[in-house]
C-alpha cells in the first residue's frame, strides 16, 4: 500500500477495547485470498473442515437465514478464515466490521468524502444483520465513490487525483470476500467421517 495513503476509523459497534482480539493473523499478509476457483475444486470442504464448530454454525445460520449473523459472530468467523490463511490480512482489514478503513489518499490532497458515501457509512454502521449485503453495499458505494473521484478536476482541467485505486483495491476485496463465503455455504459442514465403518 503507498505511503501517502491513509486511513479514518468508523466505529461499527464492536468496543475498542475488542478489536485486538482480531487482529491480523499473519499468516497470508499480502495475499492472495483463497480464489473462487479453488473452492470449486473441492477447496471448500477442505476448508471447513477445518473450522470450529461455533464458525460452522455461524455459516450454517448464514445459509438458512443469511439476515440474522450478529458481528461477533461474524469477525469470529473471518478471523478463523484469516487465521487459517484463506483470507489475506489485506482483505481481512479491508472488510472488517467492527471498525472500517477508510482511504484518505495522499495526505496532501486527501480524498473528499461523498455524502452517499457518508450515508452509507451511517446505514451499514447499524448492521443489517446480513454480511454478505453489508460486503456488497460497501463494495458498491466504494465503486461508486471511486468513479465520482475519478472525474474531479483541478481548475486546469487535470485530474484532482493522481490514483484512486485504493477505493477499487477495497472493493475488490469485499468481493473476494463474498465470493469465499457464498462458496463455503454448498459444503457439508458437520460431515461425519466414514472411517472404519463397514
Amino acid at each position: 500500500m503507498d505511503s501517502g495513503v491513509n486511513y479514518i476509523v468508523n466505529n461499527t459497534g464492536i468496543p475498542t477495547s475488542e478489536w485486538g482480539k482480531y487482529k491480523p493473523a499473519g499468516v497470508n499478509p499480502d495475499g492472495p485470498s483463497v480464489d473462487f476457483s479453488e473452492l470449486l475444486s473441492g477447496k471448500n470442504q477442505e476448508i471447513t473442515g477445518k473450522l470450529t464448530d461455533g464458525a460452522k454454525k455461524t455459516l450454517q445460520r448464514l445459509k438458512a437465514n443469511p439476515n440474522s449473523i450478529s458481528k461477533r459472530d461474524w469477525m469470529d468467523l473471518m478471523h478463523e478464515l484469516n487465521a487459517m490463511g484463506a483470507i489475506s490480512d489485506l482483505d481481512y482489514g479491508w472488510t472488517r466490521v467492527d471498525f472500517h478503513f477508510v482511504p484518505l489518499g495522499d495526505m496532501d490532497n486527501p480524498y473528499s468524502i461523498s455524502p452517499d458515501l457518508q450515508n452509507t457509512l451511517d446505514r451499514i454502521n447499524q448492521w443489517p444483520g446480513s454480511p454478505l449485503d453489508y460486503l456488497d453495499q460497501w463494495a458498491f458505494s466504494l465503486k461508486k465513490w471511486g468513479a465520482e473521484l475519478s472525474r474531479e478536476r483541478n481548475s486546469d482541467g487535470t485530474p484532482k487525483y493522481k490514483d484512486v485505486s485504493p477505493v477499487y483495491e477495497q472493493a475488490s476485496a469485499c468481493g473476494r470476500v463474498s465470493n469465499l463465503i457464498k462458496s463455503l455455504l454448498p459444503a457439508d459442514l458437520f460431515a461425519e467421517k466414514q472411517g472404519g465403518r463397514a
